[in-house]
């Protein structure tokens, strides 16, 4: 069973990030985070040790699975990864 990390967009610098297990529940979330990147550090630490992947969708995008190792140790370069891999999927389906 493979987890799960919302990320949303809610103003210029507010984003809530919320984690679900394989159920489409939603098991922990935080609001009102600063950055994509910081979203991505929260959920690596909510996931810990115990799932080596988790899916990720952006603001309605499904962008695809990342190790939780790297969501939180690389989360500035994920982010940067997760705005062109959204932005590229919403010009395909334009």
């Amino acid at each position: 069973m493979q987890p799960a990390v919302e990320i949303t967009k809610r103003g210029d610098r507010n984003f809530n990030s919320y984690v679900g297990i394989g159920d489409g529940t939603r098991r922990y979330e935080r609001e009102g985070l600063p950055s994509v990147a910081e979203c991505l550090q929260d959920a690596a630490a909510a996931l810990g040790a115990e799932f080596s992947y988790a899916t990720i969708t952006y603001d309605n995008v499904m962008i695809g699975s990342y190790p939780v190792a790297v969501m939180g140790h690389r989360a500035v370069e994920v982010a940067d990864e997760l705005l062109v891999k959204r932005s590229n999927r919403r010009i395909q389906y334009a």
